[in-house]
């Protein structure tokens, strides 16, 4: 994506920090080095999802920088790769009629005045010519939910979560995104909640996958392996996870 602000202030590689030419969401050493298939997994709903990288290194550090620093620019490649991911994988299935992202609360939309997951969600369907649609809301009141486990965490979102528009879900085929995908807990109650309100059909695709991840296409390289060249990609250190928000 072309923005002529950045020949007055160039952008600098999300992974690694080094600067980049206008026309690049990255430099060209670290997308080199991009995993060369997306990670597979299942989640508790028993949904498919998909990644392009797994969370850690110079990629956490870049998704950090957007949800917490207001590194906006860092959601273009992350989009970039997001869409290939999803052409990669879901190419026979690629009938999806429109594009919605998992709810943010609002009180951490305010902070950084942008919703990450809406975000990349809006990137990546303008490149796989998918409409965005806001379809689904955090209730007031959704507390964090860490130290509960999958089971206790899916029950309590489905709880949590309520569609926007159940006329604008009812028989549709809907690409749902997020950003990172930890116990898939926020995902699953997403998925089930679209269905319950007439979705003929729900895919999912997350920009990173912590932990492991038991449905791979192919052994990949690991997303911290790059990004390690300049002190400006070394991990920095940040108290909030990256699910707390929404429960993972």
């Amino acid at each position: 994506m072309f923005h002529i602000g950045r020949y007055l202030i160039p952008e600098k590689c999300p992974y690694c920090g080094r600067t980049i030419e206008p026309d690049m969401t990255e430099c060209v050493f670290c997308r080199a080095q991009f995993p060369p298939m997306p990670k597979v997994d299942l989640l508790p709903s028993g949904d498919l999802c998909i990644a392009p990288f797994s969370y850690g290194g110079a990629v956490k550090k870049a998704m950090r920088d957007l949800k917490f620093h207001g590194a906006r620019f860092n959601s273009e490649s992350l989009a970039c790769a997001l869409a290939g991911a999803i052409r990669t994988v879901y190419d026979k299935d690629m009938d999806s009629e429109l594009i919605t992202s998992v709810p943010t609360a609002s009180k951490a939309k305010g902070l950084r005045r942008y919703d990450q997951a809406e975000l990349l969600a809006r990137q990546a369907g303008k490149i796989l010519k998918l409409p965005y649609r806001k379809l689904l809301k955090m209730h007031p009141g959704q507390s964090r939910q860490v130290g509960k486990s999958a089971a206790e965490r899916l029950d309590y979102w489905e709880e949590g979560i309520l569609p926007l528009s159940p006329e604008e879900i009812k028989g549709k085929k809907i690409l749902l995104i997020d950003d990172v995908v930890t116990t898939g807990a926020t995902l699953s109650a997403c998925c089930r909640i679209l269905r319950k309100n007439g979705a003929e059909r729900v895919l999912c695709a997350v920009t990173a996958m912590a932990g492991e991840y038991r449905l791979a296409l192919e052994s990949a390289v690991d997303s911290s392996s790059f990004g390690r060249t300049s002190s400006a990609g070394a991990e920095h250190i940040d108290e909030n996870d990256p699910e707390q928000e929404k429960g993972g």
